[in-house]
């Protein structure tokens, strides 16, 4: 795992555990583009990591951090201020449901998210689209069915 750093991210309140991923695509079409967007502190966006098409995987955040990745939001089950809660994972993908999820990046993804739940309890994986306020305001990551890495319940 190579390390990105962003400056862009606050302390979590105390006594909140993190319980949620939040999955988004990056809009931009390389890493690089994504990295030098979050290292930017005029940028006020961060996420705790990206996920490249080949499988590569950057962490910008350590995860004992708040990064400033879902905005504006509200889980289904009525907590706002998903950051304070959550981990962000960006899939490097143009967000336009065309641009595919290489199979590299899936399984690097899927490692991720093993390798995180065992460090957290996570109850939720999200899509920013699902979370994102007011409704409609985010479509990311658009065509990846996040159902294939939802906790099995």
């Amino acid at each position: 795992m190579l390390r990105r750093d962003s400056p862009n991210f606050d302390a979590r309140p105390p006594g909140l555990a993190v319980d949620t991923i939040v999955l988004h695509a990056t809009v931009f079409d390389t890493l690089e583009e994504t990295c030098s967007h979050f290292e930017n502190p005029e940028s006020q966006v961060s996420t705790h990591y990206t996920v490249d098409r080949d499988g590569t995987v950057v962490q910008h955040v350590d995860e004992s951090r708040s990064a400033f990745h879902a905005g504006v939001s509200r889980m289904p089950d009525g907590r706002e201020k998903v950051n304070d809660f959550s981990i962000g994972i960006e899939l490097v993908n143009l967000n336009d449901a065309i641009d595919p999820y290489p199979m590299e990046q899936l399984s690097a993804l899927e490692t991720l998210l093993h390798q995180i739940s065992t460090r957290h309890p996570i109850a939720n994986i999200v899509t920013h689209a699902e979370i994102a306020q007011p409704p409609g305001r985010k479509t990311d990551p658009a065509g990846l069915d996040p159902s294939q890495f939802r906790p099995k319940r």
